[in-house]
């Protein structure tokens, strides 16, 4: 199977054009979410709309960049790393409820650090446990936002 290739500038456009969609749509839906109970506490629109106005702007960012360097220098499209991130991604989400969040964060991180990153695996495995917990203790312990525990709470609290 042959692999796809485009100009570099090309391709960064429609990263960018992606990207520009995507915050658009975090901000525009972040927006349709209620006001903040208390003054000067931040709301339930305030992370997405902070997100998307960053991935609005990086993407904007891109897509110029892309425009004015008009790299000619080919891209390849659709190899064995980018199949590889994209089912790691889509695997990841599908197992974020049942197997919590510890669990498919822990999975996705490895995947990434030993087939996209070319780690080994003895220290592929201790950094996304690390990485893991330490995400999990920012936004749980931190943050607030209630995670779903999955099969380790089914194992740990029986």
């Amino acid at each position: 199977m042959g692999e796809l290739t485009i100009a570099r500038w090309k391709a960064e456009l429609v990263a960018g054009l992606l990207l520009i969609v995507t915050g658009g749509f975090f901000l525009y839906f972040g927006l349709k979410l209620p006001p903040p109970e208390e003054a000067g506490v931040p709301g339930p629109g305030s992370a997405p709309i902070a997100l998307g106005a960053i991935i609005l702007l990086c993407g904007a960012a891109i897509a110029i960049g892309g425009l004015r360097a008009a790299d000619r220098e080919a891209v390849e499209l659709g190899g064995q790393k980018q199949g590889i991130a994209l089912f790691s991604l889509v695997l990841g989400t599908a197992l974020f409820e049942p197997a919590g969040f510890m669990l498919s964060t822990f999975l996705f991180l490895c995947s990434g650090f030993i087939w996209l990153g070319g780690a080994d695996w003895r220290r592929a495995i201790p950094a996304a446990a690390i990485v893991a917990v330490s995400l999990w203790l920012i936004f749980t312990k931190l943050l607030g936002v209630g995670l779903p525990y999955g099969l380790i709470a089914e194992i740990l609290f029986r």
